[in-house]
């Protein structure tokens, strides 16, 4: 449901989008190993319970051979034929259903590593294709399962509990949530946002309550109650989500009265110097021959950004930048840009947009302003804040296609080189990112995989289909 709003609503390139997105991805992780030790406790011999671990990785590995080595070519003559496409990625989500009791899982967990397993192929996006009307079938008969299972008495003991639930639901979890996030070194406005999105609690919750009423850990009421529960946090959720920026106003002053008892996690240039010509909200992607073209014109640059991973790449490449959020009104009371010439925002937020240029022409009236919109009607409503030009992506997608092809029917040469640029920009853009992961110790899931118990037996798959290919 989240993932949907985020879809729908353009933010899930956003920061509080990529927040929200990854804190449910592990959220997901977490309630796996809770489906796991829910069937590790139905075990009554030792050795069964020492066993289950290994029996789980041995999944995982089976997921990451069919994705890395097996699937792509069955997938690649599949891809020809829809319907034969459609049929063997479902063969696939069987294979794991069935393997995984076999290993003493249950079929949620060998549906959910199935799913992992098809997305890591290179025919992901075919098969969501084929795949997306089924989806949207069996989740309708998910809620319909729900219903029936709703067998309860309306007492006072059992709505006393369920509000009980729903008060943790939006009231302890998005306050945790939003502590976790500012203690990361997130924005007020992204930890807030991204609070709201994660309140709500997850389709998971009811996997796990079954399973546990299965095994005999949580009384037979409790399915009742949790269904209830989970029904009314997704209906009250999606309006907490679709209004979200106008909670955020609401509870603005109160949250920055919390923020003063937050210290940063890391030092990073929250002062901005006079005398910048050229100034981008959000992180841009300046390759180093435009930072040097600027240079050479004199022109001093500063990139303003609230994503501490953004700014990290900042660093790297020592291009100037300031710490902060276009949302935090303060800002603007500090804000110079009396000598900028072009000011460019990558910001997403409608509101956002505007106080960036009503404080841009307010202070100096000649500089140019050019905003990003999520769609057409805040691409009018931005011309008629005063913006010099607005970037709507689609379009300038369409506009990018338009020249491709003009250039396509005079000389496939220029394709050709745009192309190539474009590769080594990626490869670039690719590596900056994996040095600032490395420095940050965060690890993706193949190191994550390859420095854990996996590590030895990974070394013997790739060694063996390497040699295979050789």
């Amino acid at each position: 449901l989240v993932a949907k709003w985020l879809e729908d609503k353009k933010e899930t390139t956003t920061l509080h989008g990529k927040i929200t997105l990854g804190t449910l991805i592990i959220q997901d992780v977490f309630a796996i190993v809770a489906l796991t030790v829910l069937n590790v406790l139905q075990e009554k011999a030792m050795i069964q319970i020492i066993l289950a671990p290994f029996k789980g990785l041995l999944l995982i590995l089976l997921g990451i051979l069919l994705a890395r080595y097996i699937l792509n070519r069955p997938l690649r003559f599949a891809s020809k034929y829809p319907e034969l496409l459609f049929v063997f990625s479902l063969g696939i989500c069987f294979l794991f259903v069935e393997i995984a009791p076999l290993l003493g899982y249950s079929g949620t967990i060998g549906a959910f590593i199935a799913g992992v397993t098809l997305a890591n192929t290179i025919y992901k996006n075919d098969i969501l294709v084929r795949l997306k009307p089924l989806i949207i079938f069996f989740n309708m008969l998910f809620f319909v399962g729900l219903g029936f299972q709703m067998d309860f008495e309306l007492n006072l003991s059992f709505i006393l509990l369920v509000l009980l639930l729903l008060g943790v639901c939006f009231v302890v979890k998005p306050l945790i949530s939003y502590l976790t996030f500012k203690n990361r070194g997130y924005d007020l406005k992204s930890s807030f946002i991204s609070s709201i999105h994660l309140a709500q609690f997850s389709e998971f919750g009811i996997i796990i309550i079954g399973q546990g009423v299965f095994t005999g850990v949580i009384g037979k009421e409790m399915t009742s109650i949790a269904i209830t529960t989970v029904i009314l946090s997704m209906i009250i959720s999606s309006y907490f989500i679709k209004y979200d920026t106008k909670l955020f106003i609401v509870v603005e002053k109160q949250l920055r009265f919390i923020d003063r008892f937050f210290r940063k996690r890391k030092i990073y240039n929250t002062v901005m110097e006079r005398g910048a010509n050229i100034i981008f909200f959000g992180y841009y992607d300046l390759s180093k021959e435009l930072y040097r073209k600027f240079e050479v014109m004199g022109k001093k640059v500063v990139v303003i950004e609230n994503d501490p991973e953004n700014i990290e790449l900042l660093k790297k490449e020592n291009i100037p930048y300031l710490y902060h959020s276009a949302s935090n009104p303060e800002f603007f009371n500090h804000f110079q840009c009396d000598a900028a010439e072009l000011v460019v925002s990558s910001l997403l937020d409608l509101d956002e947009n505007r106080s960036i240029i009503e404080h841009v022409k307010k202070i100096n009236s000649g500089a140019v302003v050019i905003a990003t919109a999520k769609n057409i009607r805040d691409s009018l409503a931005l011309y008629e804040a005063n913006a010099d030009y607005v970037i709507y992506p689609m379009l300038v997608n369409e506009q990018h296609v338009s020249v491709l092809l003009e250039d396509y029917t005079t000389d496939i040469n220029k394709v050709i080189g745009k192309k190539i640029m474009e590769i080594a920009r990626l490869k670039e853009r690719e590596q900056k990112q994996k040095q600032t992961v490395e420095e940050n110790k965060f690890l993706d899931i193949d190191n994550f995989m390859e420095m854990t118990l996996l590590k030895e037996p990974l070394k013997v798959i790739k060694k063996t289909f390497k040699g295979g290919k050789e």
